[in-house]
């Protein structure tokens, strides 16, 4: 039998966690994470405690990003139903799509997301299209069907443990270059295998420079409330770039990612046990 291969992954964001314990849990590799960020900061750098999150696909049917959107939510699914430890759970989805909004840059990004025929309607449960009668004022049709809501500040310590566990070793290092990786295994061998997993930083790191990486700007505000369900729209009024979505995660808290306006009219309807009311309009 061949030898563990030596694997250093860059970046300990949900991705690069995740990429460590599925090499880890193939049983060939010894792993190393190396990162300048570790859970449990925060920095404006680091998105993934930052994030939502969810599992609303916006891939395109036949691309090897569907493939992925597919193992994933069977993944995530997996683990809403059997381990609450990781901080995700079930919830119904409600996807609002105004006409007014056609042929802007949200829609074209979402456009399988809002679709009423989208490849993922067999995937996931209780998808159709809602009838006009379900429809709030402001959207022109909608979708609705069960995804799953991640909790980022409980799951990423999930991940950790996980890869703990199956003996990964997490270092805390600046890289300047990404050859640099290379020596930094936790054996102190030359590392067989580096995986980068540095996502935005990967737009300025030495050797990477991928200028394809673009950042994009969203809003995340937490409230102490409840909301029914994940909801999204296909805009705002205040601009071509805009949307709005709602979401409450496992284990309490409710986030909304929206422009200012539309974030302080959620928050206001919230505060007064409305919200429900704000989703007919």
């Amino acid at each position: 039998m061949s030898s563990k291969q030596n694997v250093v992954v860059v970046g300990a964001g949900v991705v690069g966690l995740t990429t460590a314990l599925t090499l880890l849990r193939r049983g060939n590799y010894n792993v190393t994470i190396v990162s300048k960020h570790m859970p449990g900061d925060y920095d404006i750098e680091y998105t993934s405690p930052w994030a939502g999150a969810n599992w609303w696909p916006v891939s395109t049917a036949g691309t090897r990003e569907q493939d992925w959107d597919k193992i994933t939510f069977h993944e995530l699914w997996k683990l809403a139903q059997n381990v609450p430890a990781a901080g995700i759970h079930v919830q119904n989805s409600f996807i609002y799509r105004r006409k007014i909004d056609q042929d802007t840059v949200i829609t074209e990004w979402q456009e399988t997301l809002l679709s009423s025929n989208p490849w993922f309607k067999d995937l996931v449960p209780d998808f159709r299209p809602l009838r006009e009668d379900e429809l709030p004022k402001m959207a022109d049709s909608g979708t609705t069907f069960k995804s799953v809501c991640i909790n980022v500040a409980i799951f990423m310590p999930y991940l950790v443990s996980l890869c703990l566990e199956h003996g990964v070793i997490l270092k805390r290092v600046t890289l300047g270059h990404i050859c640099e990786a290379a020596d930094l295994h936790s054996s102190g061998k030359m590392a067989d295998v580096v995986v980068n997993c540095t996502g935005l930083s990967a737009r300025k790191l030495g050797g990477v420079m991928d200028e394809n990486v673009i950042p994009a700007r969203g809003q995340i505000t937490l409230v102490r409330n409840e909301i029914p369900a994940m909801v999204s729209i296909s805009g705002t009024d205040d601009g071509p770039d805009e949307l709005v979505y709602l979401m409450m995660r496992a284990a309490g808290t409710s986030s909304s990612d929206a422009s200012h306006s539309y974030i302080a009219y959620i928050i206001y309807r919230w505060r007064n046990r409305d919200w429900w009311q704000l989703s007919k309009g």
